[in-house]
This record gives C-alpha cells, sequence and structure tokens, in this order.
C-alpha cells in the first residue's frame, strides 16, 4: 500500500517538474502563434474600405508593436537578472570556496542516498 503511495507521489513530482520545465517554452509558442495570427489578420484587412476596419487595423497595429516592445523589454530584464544572479554565484564560489565545496558534497551525498532508498524500494516493492 505505501509503496503505491510512494510511487503515486513521484510520479506526481516528475509530472509536476515537466510541466514548470516546458510550461515557459509554451506559453513563449503560445504567445507567438498568437502574434503571427493577429498579423496575419491585420495584413488581411490591409486593403479594406470600410473606414471603421481601417481604425481596427491601426488600433490593433498599435496595440501588437506595444506588446512586442514589453515582450523585448522583460526578456532583457530577465536576462540582465540571470546574469547579475551568475555573477553574485560565481563571486560566492571565489570567495567562500570550502563552503561550495561543502555544499556540493552534501547534496551529492543526498543524491546518492536518494537513489540508494529508491533501489531498496524497488527491490522490497518486487519481493
Amino acid at each position: 500500500m505505501f509503496a503505491h503511495v510512494s510511487r503515486s507521489s513521484r510520479e506526481a513530482r516528475r509530472a509536476a517538474h515537466t510541466l514548470n520545465r516546458h510550461s515557459a517554452r509554451i506559453a513563449n509558442e503560445e504567445v507567438q502563434i498568437l502574434i503571427s495570427t493577429v498579423e496575419d489578420l491585420i495584413a488581411r484587412l490591409e486593403g479594406a474600405a470600410d473606414p471603421e476596419l481601417t481604425r481596427l487595423r491601426k488600433q490593433t497595429e498599435a496595440a501588437l508593436a506595444s506588446a512586442k516592445d514589453v515582450i523585448s523589454e522583460r526578456e532583457a530584464r530577465l536576462r540582465d537578472r540571470v546574469s547579475e544572479l551568475a555573477e553574485q554565484g560565481g563571486a560566492y564560489v571565489r570567495e567562500h570556496p570550502w563552503t561550495s565545496t561543502s555544499l556540493g558534497l552534501a547534496a551529492l551525498c543526498v543524491v546518492a542516498i536518494a537513489f540508494w532508498t529508491a533501489g531498496r524500494t524497488a527491490t522490497i516493492d518486487r519481493l
């Protein structure tokens, strides 16, 4: 009974990890599809004779340009922040090499124990 719960929780964690890892990529793809669709719609309305459609097309072009600017700005800020964090991490490791090494060894021990207990659980499940 407990092995089934353990296996289910591992599968749930694995699924959550996969969703988190792929959610940004999927969201980016969806935004790109939306932008492409709106650009196609704008192109199709270019020859429209109706003044209301012309006004809506221009309004949509402005909104799309604004959205692209915001996306570009946020991407630039995110890149800058990631660079800052990488620099801070590198500086910490240079200033505290033994602490960093100890943390790395502790993480390695945790991973080794996790694999060892997972192997034991799998062996018990087969019995």
